[in-house]
């Protein structure tokens, strides 16, 4: 009885040694997985935050060095087409211009320079100056335009020289790919001064007919302007990067 009573004592106590030093090896493993996850989250945030600066300083030199001139049509006295209710055409090329002007600004580091920053009237020879003398790696003039029937509607791009019809091929793509409600022109030659006189690549945008009653109400929508300003930004973006 003495010696199953003293192997008794001896297993617990050995049992209980092995038990001790078990949770011991158990917790340090725990402890060492713990700070391992601990850096590695500290390295996948610090990785994290490194990526997001490498995109943004590459995003901010986006168009770096490039120059767009931006030609807001008609102004002052000159008042371009008007619409059947009450819009004026130098009013929405303006207000057009100034968005493209932002979201160019917002979105690359090119120069923008406008060729009117308010409704004035600016002749044709110095809006064709203003692209010469900037030396615009891209001139594009936004206009509204009109008929005498109010049942033509649609977009149309314009370019003067054969060497600017792939500028106004892929910027009239461009503004079509957001889903737009509007007659597709297609692009097209324009005897238009500011092109044919314009030695800088240059193209002009007719992006609605004033003249009819539905482009006019979308040349005057928030989704209009927004969805156009970001196609024809994109289309720049595409050309001179």
């Amino acid at each position: 009885m003495e010696s199953v009573s003293f192997f008794r004592r001896t297993f617990d106590s050995k049992t209980f040694l092995f038990l001790i030093i078990s949770i011991m090896i158990l917790v340090f493993i725990i402890k060492h997985k713990d700070n391992g996850l601990i850096k590695n989250k500290e390295n996948t945030a610090q990785s994290s935050t490194e990526n997001r600066m490498r995109v943004n300083t590459s995003s901010a030199k986006i168009l770096a060095g490039k120059t767009i001139v931006i030609d807001a049509g008609h102004g002052g006295r000159d008042i371009g087409a008007s619409g059947q209710n009450g819009t004026n055409e130098n009013d929405v090329t303006l207000t057009m211009a100034k968005n493209i002007q932002n979201e160019l600004e917002n979105r690359t580091d090119a120069k923008v320079i406008l060729t009117r920053n308010d409704d004035v009237k600016i002749s044709l020879e110095d809006r064709v100056e203003i692209a010469e003398e900037s030396n615009a790696d891209l001139f594009v003039s936004i206009h509204f335009d009109a008929f005498f029937t109010n049942e033509v509607e649609g977009i149309t791009t314009y370019y003067n020289k054969i060497v600017d019809e792939p500028i106004a091929r892929l910027m009239h793509n461009h503004i079509f790919t957001n889903g737009l409600d509007a007659r597709d022109r297609g692009g097209s030659f324009g005897d238009y001064y500011v092109l044919r006189e314009n030695p800088r690549p240059s193209i002009l945008l007719e992006l609605g007919y004033i003249s009819n009653s539905t482009d006019e109400a979308r040349m005057n929508s928030e989704e209009f302007q927004t969805k156009t300003t970001n196609s024809i930004v994109d289309g720049m973006v595409d050309y001179l990067n």
